[in-house]
This record gives structure tokens, sequence and C-alpha cells, in this order.
């Protein structure tokens, strides 16, 4: 079996049945013996897991762009467009050539980080990778019809010549030399500050891409000619362009701004009041120590909004792909959040309409734990493809562990999860028809330094009242019962309110609540006339 010929983006074990997906198709494959399946299982893995040489056989993209190619560009958008001679400078051979075999072996498990990955490796890792490949970017067969249209002697004709020739690439490589004729068009906009324009890259890339060594002047040529008229040959939406654009100038404009950042510094984060729109956007300069909290107060100051009785006003992570939030802890750091925020997550500030209902829950409950029954279903996918449905598995939730029952009945957990290891974020993203609206996404990642490993898996209640006593549940228990501040938000925002809460200069006493509470604010003041006024 070819595991090429199937062009495998995806895998799925589930009861000894291999699932091998290709766009539009999928093959199903059952082993009639544990052995014999364990085997093929592994080897296919193995197989999809390496690239050949060629670009029709790289780990791609949903948009069929090779991973390496993807993240090699994301990666110097985001750190690197400013920098002086970009794909210029040579990086240190041993580490690009380390990189370069990593993205070969498995271009799924590396990620590119700022700090970890030198910006002149990875530039270099995708020129080599261009450089290297059987067949080349635009083919044996065509590179020299590319190359003869630049004897063309009109604009017109030769945009109509590279348009026909695009258009007759295969599938992979037409999607490849888009994006990275894109983003060379996009370093050349910003040429003022890394001294990369039109004709600087065309020297680098024409030789790259044609696999000339120098010896053919019309690749760079083609390059050129390609990023001069990307709008054109490409049929390119001028707006969006220039939305893309915009976007890179505010990533170019916030890291001007956090230099010279020191390690542990501040980095500055758009944040968003209540829904993500243009004029509900917030620019926070987000210290190393800066909590959840401080955060929320810092915005609500900013529009002068006062917080009122009851007003449960939070930071929610919002990730839109997995159509999923969670409210951060009120003592959570913000830093490593932010660091952690994929393109498709942001930070929102708003109410959080159930903390009323789940304090109250909190404040009747006897037991720490919880138990009862849930549907379930994991995330099986090896290499992002999700099958499978969901079950009926009855939970018990300790202050130690999450453990899962095949039934009620069961006196032997099928799995148990440690408590501080997993992440529950609310809502399930519609794709996976989950079969009530009322779920929980849970993530669970390794604390083991040696062991890393990381699960995504669903949960289905019944009922809004049993997801949020669930959630109120693994709250109280991954912080200790401390869900919500006595003080924080409420203290800093109703300042103003106690200040001017004086008859002459006789300060009045702040009386708020039920009777009960009014007697204690009357006791506290007898027993020491300055102490509701301490922390003002």
């Amino acid at each position: 079996m070819c595991v090429c010929m199937f062009g495998l983006t995806a895998i799925q074990q589930d009861n000894e049945v291999l699932v091998l997906v290709e766009r539009g198709r999928s093959l199903y494959v059952e082993g009639e013996r544990k052995l014999d399946f364990a085997g093929w299982s592994q080897a296919i893995q193995r197989a999809a897991g390496s690239c050949g040489d060629s670009l029709g056989q790289q780990q791609l993209t949903e948009t069929d762009i090779p991973i390496i190619v993807e993240r090699c560009i994301t990666y110097i958008t985001q750190c690197g467009l400013t920098s002086e001679g970009i794909y210029r400078k040579s990086g240190v051979n041993s580490r690009v050539a380390s990189l370069l075999e990593s993205f070969r072996q498995d271009a799924r498990s590396v990620w590119l980080k700022e700090g970890e990955q030198q910006l002149d490796d990875v530039a270099n890792v995708l020129k080599r990778f261009f450089r290297d490949l059987n067949d080349g970017l635009f083919t044996t067969h065509t590179s020299q019809h590319w190359l003869n249209t630049t004897a063309l002697c009109d604009d017109v004709s030769k945009i109509s010549k590279y348009q026909q020739l695009f258009s007759g690439l295969p599938r992979v490589n037409k999607a490849t030399l888009c994006a990275l004729v894109n983003h060379l068009y996009c370093v050349q906009c910003f040429a003022d500050k890394n001294q990369m324009n039109l004709h600087n890259l065309a020297i680098v890339f024409g030789p790259t891409l044609f696999q000339t060594d120098g010896k053919d002047y019309n690749a760079g040529r083609v390059i050129e000619d390609l990023i001069q008229h990307y709008i054109s040959i490409f049929s390119v939406d001028e707006l969006q362009l220039k939305k893309q654009l915009d976007e890179m100038t505010l990533i170019i404009d916030l890291r001007d701004k956090l230099k010279p950042a020191p390690p542990g510094g501040h980095f500055i984060c758009t944040v968003y009041l209540e829904e993500k729109k243009e004029s509900a956007e917030q620019l926070v300069k987000i210290p190393a120590t800066m909590s959840a909290s401080e955060l929320v107060c810092e915005i609500l100051d900013r529009r002068k909004i006062s917080v009122r009785d009851k007003d449960y006003w939070c930071c929610f992570q919002i990730n839109e792909k997995e159509e999923t939030e969670r409210p951060l802890h009120f003592q959570e750091r913000v830093l490593p959040i932010v660091h952690s925020l994929g393109t498709e997550s942001h930070l929102l500030v708003k109410k959080h309409y159930s903390m009323e209902a789940i304090l109250v829950f909190l404040a009747s409950k006897v037991d720490v734990a919880k138990h009862g029954m849930m549907r379930f279903r994991e995330e099986r996918s090896l290499l992002g493809l999700t099958t499978g449905s969901f079950n009926e598995r009855y939970f018990i939730l300790t202050p130690t562990s999450l453990r899962l029952y095949k039934e009620v009945r069961s006196n032997r957990a099928e799995r148990e999860w440690p408590v501080k290891c997993l992440k529950v974020y609310l809502g399930i993203k519609k794709k996976l028809r989950p079969p009530t609206c009322w779920g929980l996404t849970v993530i669970y990642e390794s604390d083991k330094p040696d062991k890393q490993e990381r699960q995504q898996w669903y949960l289905c209640c019944d009922t809004q009242t049993e997801l949020r006593e669930w959630f109120a549940t693994f709250l109280s228990i991954q912080h200790e019962g401390s869900v919500w501040p006595a003080e924080g938000c409420k203290m800093r925002s109703s300042r103003s309110v106690v200040s001017e809460a004086r008859l002459g200069n006789v300060s009045l006493i702040p009386l708020r609540g039920n009777e009960s509470d009014i007697r204690n604010s009357v006791a506290a003041f007898t027993a020491d006339a300055l102490a509701l006024f301490k922390n003002t």
C-alpha cells in the first residue's frame, strides 16, 4: 500500500479501523488480527509523518500549502518584516540543517517561536526547502516557459502569459506560489525598513526558485515580474490586500513600541470590550504581573464604566475557530495567555452573566466533589481528522482528579486525569454536532517535562443548570474555592463613590446590602472608624 498515492492528510484509529483521508474521499482499512493491524498502523503513521522531496508529497495545510512554507512565512511576517537584509543574510548552517530536517520528518510537530528559533535561520530554511525540491516550484516541464516570458516586450502580454502558465501548474504548486509571492510582495512594501526592495528579493529568490545557481538572469526577472504585477497575475482582491498590509503595519508598530523589551517585561495587546469590533478595541500594555482582574479594571476605567452591585465583569479568552470561551480566573496572569493566543483567539472583557448563579450554587454546595452522567466525545485524531460520536459516560470529579466510568455501576475507571492539568472551556464547535447546546471543551496537558502529552475532548450536559454546576465545580476545585474576588475590580471602581460619601468633613458609613450587612458595616465602623477607608 502506497501512502503517497492517497495524499494522506489524516489518520484516525478507532476500534482497529484505520481511516486514510484525502480531499473528497476516505479509505477505511480494517485489520483481521491485532498484530497485523498494529504493524500497518505504525508503518502508515511513520510514512505520514515523513515528507518526500517533491512539493506534492509534503504535509499540507487546508489551503494546500506545505506546512513548512506556511509556518516559515508566518514567523517572518510576525517577527522579521523590518529586519534589515531579511533573506540576504545567512543563518547558522547547523541550525538551518537541523530545523529543515525536523520539518521533513514531521512538519506538523514543528512550531516556530520567537526566542527559540533565529530569524535568519528560519529564512534560510525556507530558501533551502525550495532550492532542494525535486521538480521545483515551477516544475521542470514548464520552468523554461516561465523564463522565456521575460522576453515579451509589453506588460499586458507578459501578464497574460504568466496567468496562462500559472493556471497550468499542479494544485499544490499553484497554492504555494501564490502564498510565496504574496509574502514577497508584502516584504517589499516595507523596503524602507528592511532594505529588501523588488530587485533585491528577485536576486535572492530567482536562482532559489528556479534552481539555476545564478546562471540564468531571467530567473530573477521572472520573480521581479511576479511581485511587481502580483495583483493582476493572481487576481488579488485589493481591499483584502490593503487590510493584510494594515495588519502588518499594526504588528510592526506594536513591536516598535515594545523595543527594547526586557525578558518578562510589558507586552501590548488588543483587548475588546463586550464584542469584537473596531470601536471596542483597546490597546493595553500588559506587565508581567498583571492579573485578569487588573486588566478588567484597566478597561473599565478607560471607558469610565462604573461597576454596580452584582455586575460581574470578567476577561474571557475567546477562540473563534473552536467556538469556545474561557473566563480567566481573577488572579490568573494575563501575559502567558497573551503569548499563547493564536490568530483565531482574542481577549474580551464582558459581564459574566452566570457568575451570580455559580456563586449561589457553590455557597449551598456541601460536598466539594461532583458526579453524574454526561455525553463524552474524544478528539482522537492524530493528524487533524475528527470522527466518532458522543456517548453516555459517568464522571466523578474530586479535588484531585476527574474519573470516567463506562456506567454508574462500573467499579473501575476507564480514564483518569489530574484536575490541575485540565483547562475547561465553555462551548463546543458546531461541526461536531453536539447532542445539546450545553457543552464543555476540555484540554488536558501533561505537566511532566519528560513526557509531553495533549488531549482534547468534549462533554455535553442535558441542561444549562447542569452545565453551570459542572463548570462551577471545576473552578472551585482548581482555585481552592476562591472563584470571585471579594474586592478587586469592584473595589477599584467604587473608589470614587467612597471618597465622595462625605458630609462636610465627616465620612459617611457606606450602607449596602441587606439588614445583616448594614449591621456589620456599622459594627466595623464603631470598632475602627478608618478601617473602611484604609484601602481607598
